[in-house]
């Protein structure tokens, strides 16, 4: 790709993003619809001006990453020990109730077991990065149900991964027992090492060393650190956000983070808009022409909406009921992670083209109305 191409591409996606979020806002409804709507028009199937290249996706990973260390600076780690239960169990019924739902409603399509299982795992995985940007614009990114979606969500990534290991190795009869135990001990390790010992270091040294830092040298060990742990997330096999939102709780103790936050919101408003363009160029009207492909989306969507919803409920409800019915919305959203599972499938041969599209389909459905069911929920509970 060429250096003008790129930089035409990095000024068209964020000139009609802003423009498209500034539009919606006006409306009372988050910038991210506006978004989406922007890669829709400007991605393959319409004017063909953003694809899918390295490079743009490396952007929007790039901004997705930013969102989530921020999430993890205005976190901090004793507010996650104070839900870890609910967050547990929010991560397991979350995963539970969306790979069994999804499973059983793949069966009467009449599709080999190999499609069914990676269906059922591509309905497991949540976008976080979603639910984090509309509640930000929201205002309401300190509330209760927030850090346990967050907890939920890294110990989700962690389950997902190894569901999507079991499930390639059915689906590919390559079953490593030992390598998938392995990677498990290896991401409980990481997240447990670096989310608990992290934070406590940089406590401890924050009189004698932290506090003697510029701001503009506590800003680069930031940038080091949240790209550092989230290199070793994605090598291991974890999302690079988790490694971010690792980052971002290590640092959020620091009496100085609010000045590293101020700069680090100032990086997410220019980069995070280029994730949900990318996830909007993926939408294709065109491909839900086929009856099999529409109503399999439909399904898919529905099952995806109901069994995320009720399997975080159940696992929050021990917590107030509003705050469970936000914890079940916040988990609805699936994005990359689902767009990633459904293309290695493709790629192995595991399933058809209908049901990759169909797959797509149910993640740009639930992006779409995520926002809609959270600002409707979190809204109506403004006042608890």
């Amino acid at each position: 790709m060429e250096k003008l191409e790129i930089l035409f591409q990095i000024l068209t996606a964020f000139a009609v993003a802003r423009l498209l979020g500034r539009f919606f806002i006006r409306f009372g409804l988050p910038s991210i619809i506006g978004e989406l709507a922007a890669g829709a028009i400007l991605g393959p199937k319409l004017l063909n001006i953003i694809g899918h290249s390295q490079f743009m996706e490396s952007f929007s990973e790039l901004g997705l990453i930013i969102l989530l260390f921020v999430a993890g600076l205005k976190t901090h780690l004793h507010e996650l020990f104070e839900v870890q239960k609910s967050a547990v169990k929010v991560a397991f019924l979350g995963l539970l109730f969306p790979f069994i739902l999804g499973y059983l409603c793949v069966i009467p399509f009449g599709y080999p077991l190999a499609e069914n299982l990676f269906v059922a795992t591509a309905l497991v995985a949540t976008s976080v990065g979603i639910t984090v940007r509309v509640l930000e614009e929201l205002g309401y990114s300190t509330r209760k149900s927030v850090k346990i979606i967050l907890g939920a969500a890294v110990l989700d990534d962690i389950l997902g991964l190894i569901v999507l290991v079991v499930v390639k190795g059915i689906a590919l009869g390559k079953t490593n027992f030992a390598e998938l135990i392995l990677l498990a001990i290896e991401a409980f390790l990481f997240v447990g090492i670096i989310g608990y010992f992290g934070p406590k270091l940089v406590r401890k040294h924050r009189p004698s060393v932290f506090s003697k830092l510029s701001p503009e040298f506590l800003f680069e060990i930031s940038v080091v650190l949240m790209l550092a742990l989230s290199f070793l997330a994605e090598y291991i096999g974890l999302a690079a956000i988790v490694g971010a939102f690792l980052a971002g709780l290590t640092l959020s103790d620091l009496k100085e983070f609010a000045k590293i936050q101020e700069r680090f919101v100032s990086l997410s408003w220019f980069f995070v808009p280029f994730f949900f363009v990318l996830m909007g160029t993926y939408i294709d009207i065109e491909a839900f022409s086929k009856p099999i492909v529409l109503l399999e989306t439909l399904v898919f969507t529905g099952v995806a909406l109901i069994s995320k919803y009720f399997g975080s409920y159940l696992g929050a409800l021990e917590e107030k009921t509003q705050v469970a019915r936000e914890v079940g919305v916040g988990m609805i959203p699936r994005g990359e992670v689902g767009i990633v599972i459904a293309g290695i499938a493709l790629a192995a041969g595991a399933i058809d083209i209908n049901v990759y599209t169909s797959v797509i389909g149910m993640v740009v459905m639930t992006t779409v109305l995520s926002p809609f069911l959270i600002k409707y929920v979190y809204t109506a509970g403004k006042g608890y």
